[in-house]
């Protein structure tokens, strides 16, 4: 498996429901004006050179993950918990053809996390529900609420910063992160997942 930056040269490899969405680049109540995603985008990319990562295998795409600085991130002000740190960037949301296939999600943020690294970004955080559920054990991402599962982010180094309701904040120092190559022999021999979709 492989992990490709989202920009505009392989914005093609998301499903429309993602290509089109603007729920996180708006406030309550304000209407997204025509063109308001594709100058997200631009801007996201402008500034880190991608607004997220994807996970390939082969030509079928897995997954992706959106992220950008918290500034292009106007409803994350807005969310019970908010407002994320000046200086993070914010995890919005992931998108996975098998929603419960938490190895390539924790896989895929692990990446998310190296390339914000690399680009000496201070923190990534993430808005997730407070109070984890049984039946949300195998999903990292929790669509239906626009939120993540808190037992995987602080299984993968998070910390909650802030709670209010049912919705918390959670925070990776990046600083924090050793580099270390992660491939080997047995990855490699991994086959892709069922749930998957070719990229052209």
């Amino acid at each position: 498996m492989r992990a490709i930056d989202l920009n505009a040269a392989s914005r093609d490899l998301l499903a429309p429901c993602c290509a089109t969405c603007s729920w996180w680049l708006v406030r309550p109540g304000v209407p997204a004006g025509p063109g308001l995603r594709a100058e997200w985008e631009r801007e996201a990319e402008g500034e880190a050179g991608f607004f997220g990562r994807a996970l390939l295998d082969g030509d079928a795409v897995i997954g992706w993950m959106h992220v950008a600085a918290s500034r292009l991130v106007p409803r994350s002000r807005c969310l019970p918990s908010g407002p994320p740190s000046a200086d993070a960037y914010v995890l919005t949301c992931a998108y996975f053809y098998d929603e419960e296939y938490l190895h390539g999600f924790r896989h895929l943020l692990q990446e998310v996390e190296a390339a914000l690294k690399h680009r000496r970004v201070a923190a990534l955080e993430a808005f997730g529900l407070r109070h984890s559920r049984e039946d949300h054990a195998f999903r990292g991402y929790l669509s239906d609420l626009n939120l993540f599962n808190p037992d995987v982010l602080e299984g993968g180094g998070f910390r909650r910063v802030q709670e209010k309701g049912e919705v918390a904040r959670f925070r990776l120092d990046l600083a924090a992160l050793v580099e270390a190559p992660r491939r080997s022999m047995a990855w490699d021999r991994l086959e892709a997942p069922a749930g998957t979709q070719p990229a052209a």
